[in-house]
Formats: C-alpha cells, sequence, structure tokens
C-alpha cells in the first residue's frame, strides 16, 4: 500500500476521532447545564409556595386585600399549572437534540429554558412577596392597634379628667374623639372579616386624627386661661381703674376713649371664644394679641397721666423761681458787659442777646402763670400739661446755658488781652534778636526784599502793641494780628536763616575754588563773577550758585561736601 494513501487515512481517522472528542465535550456541556435547569426546576417546585397560600386563604381576606391575594393566587395557579409544564417540554426536548447531537438546536432549547425559568424564579419570588406583604400587614395591624388605641385612650382620658381646662371647646373635642373612636370600630370591623390593607389604611387615619386632635387639645388650656382669666382679669382691674381715675378728677385726651375700648376688648374676647369653639386656634392666637396689645395701650395710657401728675407738681413748683434766677442772671450780665464794654469792643452782639431774653423771659413768665392757673384749676388732662411745662423748663435751660456762656465769654477776654501782650512781648524780642543775629554776620549789605520782609514784620508787631495801648481793645481784632504776625515771624526766620546759609556758603566756596584760580580760566571768571554778585549786588543765592556750578564743573561733588559741612557745623540761631 503506497504511503500516501497511509496517511491520508491516518489523517482521516485524526479528523473523526477529534470530531468525535469535540461532539463528546460539546454533549457534556450542554447535559451539565441541561442538569442544572432540572435542578433549578425541582428547587422551585419544591418551595413552598402553596402552604403559603392556602395560610393566606384561612384569613378569609376580603375587599382590597381579597383582591390582590386572588392576583398573586391566579398567577401562582398559571405558573404551576402551565409555565412548570412548558418548561418540562422545553428541557425534554432539549435533552433529545442533545443526544442526537443536534447541538446547535440542542443549545437553542437551552438557552430558551434559562430565560424562561429566570422569568419563573422572579414571578414565583414576587407572588411569595406579595403573599407575605399581606400576611405581615395582618400581623402590623395587630400589633399597632394597640399602640394607637393607648393614643387614643390617654388622650380622651386627659380631655375627661380636664374638662374645664378646655372651655367651650370641650363640646367639639369630645364630638371629634367620638368620630375617632368610630373609624378605630370601622378598622376592627376591616381586620376581622380579612381585610388588613383596608384596614391599615383605617387605622392610619385614625391615628394621624388621634395625633391632630392631641395637638389642638394641647394648645387649647393656654388660649382658654388667657381668654376666661388672664384677660378678663386684667379688664375689670382697668374698669376699676378707671373709675377711680375719674374719681381722683384725672382728665384725659380727648382721643382717649376708654369706654369704648373697653367695649373693645369685651368683643374680641367674645369673638376669641367663637374661635376656640371652632378650633379656629391661631384666629385665636392672633385676636388674644390684638387684646394684648389694647389692654397694654390702657396700662400706659393710665400710668403716662400718673406719671405726668407727679411730673407737673414737680416742675410746676420750680418754674417761679428758676424764671427769677435766669432775670437775675440777665440783670447781672447786663452789668458785666456795660463794665467790660469800657474796656474792649464787643463783637459778639452780647447786649442785644441779652435784651433777647429778657424779652423772652417776659413772654415765659406771662405764658407760665397761665399755665399754672390751669394747673391748680385741674381742668386738663396731665400729659399735655407736662408737655408746656416741659417746654418752658428746656427754654428756660437753653436761656441760661446761653447767658453762662456769654458770661465766660466776657471772663476770657481779660484772659485773651494777657495772651496776646505776651505774644507781643516775644514778637518784639525776637526780632531785635533776628536784627542782632543779621548784624553779627557783617555781610556787605542786605537784600531789598529780605528789608522789606523785615520792616513789614516790625511794623506788624508795632501795630499789635497799639491795637493793645487802645483804650477799648479789640480782642478779635488783636487775635487776628496775633495769628498773622506769629506767620510773618516765622517765614523771617526762615529767609533769614537762607539769607545767612547762603552768603556763608558762597564765601567758603569761593574761598575753596581759589585753589584752581591761576590754572583755569573758567574758574577765575565764575569767582569774579560770584565776588561781584556778593558785594555789589548782595545777591548772596546768586553768588552761591554762580561759584557752586562752576567748582562741580572742575572737581564734581565739591559743593555738596562743603554744605554738608556747613550744616553739620552750624551752630542754632538764638532765634530757634
Amino acid at each position: 500500500m503506497p504511503n500516501s494513501i497511509i496517511i491520508a487515512i491516518v489523517v482521516l481517522l485524526a479528523i473523526v476521532v477529534i470530531f468525535y472528542v469535540a461532539s463528546m465535550v460539546l454533549r457534556k456541556k450542554i447535559e451539565d447545564r441541561i442538569i442544572a435547569l432540572e435542578e433549578r426546576k425541582e428547587d422551585l417546585f419544591d418551595l413552598p409556595v402553596q402552604e403559603e397560600i392556602d395560610a393566606v386563604k384561612k384569613l378569609h381576606l376580603v375587599g382590597q386585600s381579597q383582591t390582590i391575594f386572588r392576583e398573586w393566587n391566579q398567577k401562582w395557579i398559571d405558573l404551576s399549572s402551565n409555565s412548570f409544564a412548558d418548561l418540562e417540554n422545553h428541557i425534554f426536548e432539549a435533552e433529545q437534540l442533545n443526544d442526537s447531537f443536534r447541538f446547535v438546536r440542542a443549545r437553542a432549547s437551552v438557552d430558551a429554558s434559562e430565560s424562561q425559568i429566570e422569568l419563573m424564579e422572579e414571578d414565583v419570588q414576587s407572588i411569595r412577596e406579595g403573599i407575605s406583604e399581606l400576611t405581615k400587614q395582618e400581623t402590623i395591624n395587630s400589633s399597632k392597634i394597640q399602640d394607637s388605641l393607648d393614643l387614643y385612650q390617654a388622650l380622651r382620658a386627659e380631655i375627661t379628667d380636664n374638662a374645664d381646662r378646655y372651655g367651650v371647646a370641650l363640646g367639639e373635642l369630645e364630638a371629634q374623639l367620638d368620630n375617632i373612636e368610630t373609624e378605630f370600630s370601622q378598622f376592627v370591623d376591616l381586620n376581622s372579616t380579612g381585610d388588613p390593607i383596608e384596614a391599615s389604611e383605617v387605622l392610619e387615619t385614625a391615628e394621624e386624627h388621634t395625633i391632630a386632635l392631641g395637638a389642638i387639645a394641647e394648645r387649647i388650656p393656654a388660649i382658654v386661661e388667657d381668654m376666661t382669666v388672664k384677660y378678663p382679669k386684667q379688664l375689670e382691674e382697668l374698669a376699676q381703674g378707671y373709675q377711680e381715675f375719674l374719681a381722683q378728677d384725672f382728665k384725659l385726651p380727648g382721643s382717649v376713649r376708654v369706654e369704648e375700648r373697653l367695649q373693645e376688648v369685651r368683643d374680641d374676647l367674645k369673638q376669641t371664644s367663637i374661635f376656640v369653639e371652632n378650633f379656629e386656634l391661631d384666629r385665636a392666637d392672633a385676636q388674644l394679641e390684638q387684646i394684648q396689645l389694647n389692654l397694654d395701650g390702657l396700662y400706659e395710657i393710665f400710668e403716662a397721666e400718673y406719671k405726668a401728675r407727679r411730673d407737673v407738681a414737680k416742675n410746676a413748683s420750680i418754674i417761679k423761681d428758676y424764671i427769677a434766677h435766669t432775670r437775675a442772671n440777665n440783670k447781672n450780665l447786663l452789668l458785666e458787659i456795660d463794665h467790660v464794654s469800657q474796656a474792649y469792643v464787643l463783637t459778639g452782639n452780647e447786649m442785644g442777646m441779652i435784651r433777647g431774653y429778657q424779652e423772652q423771659l417776659e413772654q415765659l413768665e406771662a405764658g407760665a402763670y397761665e399755665l399754672l392757673d390751669v394747673i391748680q384749676e385741674n381742668a386738663q388732662p396731665y400729659s399735655l400739661l407736662g408737655k408746656e411745662v416741659d417746654t418752658i423748663i428746656s427754654t428756660l435751660d437753653d436761656i441760661e446755658k446761653n447767658q453762662l456762656k456769654i458770661s465766660n465769654d466776657l471772663q476770657d477776654l481779660r484772659k485773651q488781652e494777657k495772651a496776646a501782650q505776651d505774644a507781643a512781648d516775644t514778637f518784639d524780642r525776637e526780632i531785635r534778636i533776628l536784627k542782632r543775629y543779621v548784624e553779627k554776620r557783617n555781610l556787605p549789605g542786605l537784600p531789598q526784599v529780605y528789608l522789606d520782609k523785615f520792616f513789614a514784620t516790625s511794623e506788624r508787631v508795632q501795630t499789635l502793641f497799639k491795637e493793645l495801648n487802645k483804650v477799648k481793645v479789640n480782642i478779635d481784632g488783636v487775635n487776628h494780628l496775633v495769628d498773622v504776625t506769629t506767620e510773618d515771624l516765622s517765614n523771617l526766620k526762615d529767609a533769614t536763616d537762607e539769607l545767612v546759609d547762603k552768603a556763608r556758603l558762597a564765601e567758603d566756596l569761593m574761598q575753596y575754588a581759589n585753589r584752581y584760580k591761576t590754572t583755569n580760566e573758567a574758574i577765575a571768571k565764575s569767582i569774579a563773577r560770584a565776588y561781584q554778585l556778593f558785594e555789589r549786588d548782595r545777591n548772596y543765592a546768586a553768588s552761591y550758585e554762580e561759584i557752586s556750578v562752576a567748582l562741580d564743573a572742575v572737581e564734581p561733588g565739591a559743593s555738596e561736601r562743603i554744605s554738608n559741612v556747613y550744616h553739620n557745623t552750624k551752630m542754632t540761631p538764638d532765634y530757634r
């Protein structure tokens, strides 16, 4: 036999073997999936779904609960009757296809079976959860009813035992309690006949109503207390106080209508009672706030009148003396002004002001006596009289304050004159010191600008002396001269510093520049110009500028160095 045929047979046998092994492996895999499907089916079928359904049936559900139960029960019947059988057929079909080596169809059948069982498992899970929820709801209702009933019984006991605290709201409270009790009875009926879901809703409603009623009941006693005790007591106090007020012959402003306001409070209390009876507690609270405002307003009116009476009695007794005191001050000021005006020029219209106060006092006195008569007759409310008394006292306070200021200003004139005289003496002394200081510098002469400033300042000082030596001194003019002279003298000192410093530095720089005179023609010419400016023109600043520029051109920084040495060693002038 040729080798090629042998090789072909061997290859063919190898292919057959490989195909067979692959088929067996694939068959095994599909078979394992089928076995897993069988196990999942058995596990699903063994679940105690039917037992759980039978247990719920014994509850004899009705209404909404029964409708829900029927839906879950029907779903289980359909699942157990049809879906399981259909799944059996698919699994059986997959086994046959797998055994006959039709792997593609077998695998497709297994995929479909796995998808089907997943849906069935989800359905079974839903059925069991639904059934469990019905059972659990029944259990919850059984346990919850006691808590709800305890809450209800506690509320009823609280209201019954403290009926007097609830006033007009008691009838409505008891009616609401009866309604809640009816809801509990309805719950019991539904729960006992097998409708736990609807019963749960009724129980929840009853519990919500109980809690809401409890919240209302908790607010009512405080409102009833205010409405029946607190405010009626205050109302009675105010009514009695008003009668005592009238008996003591007090008067009230025409805008104050006490009887009407008291009646308004009574009407508001009646309206509050209606709000409470109808459970309109927010409106009742708002009404009570308004009542409190009205009552507080009445208390404030009476207190204001009592206080005004005390204040009027106290202040009225001092008005006459206060006016007499202020008149005496005015008289003394007139004498003082007459005396002071002989030595000083008065520019503040003091005499006119004092005469104005005199007229004002005469008017105040006339009005005060009329007011005191009215007070004596007790013909007007004290609150109004008190304002008039306060106005008079306040006006007298202002007059006295202004009188005191005028008196202090008059007494201060002598002090201001003494200060101005001392300043003038100081100015005169400093002028002489400046003059001696400049003379000691031995300058060839003084610039006209400096001389004008010096003589102007000296003349200002002499003018100040003249003003101070007048028979009647004008202190305002003198003080102005002192201020102007102070500034002039300060400027003169600065000008003196500038004059002396420039002159001395110009001399020092020219002396230093002489070392370059024979070797530098420009320096020689600059020294000549600077000397001419210094000796003939007496322009020491220009002389300094001329020589400093020329010297710095030959020896940079020389003028600054010499200037620094001068200022560092310069003695402080006597006038500083």
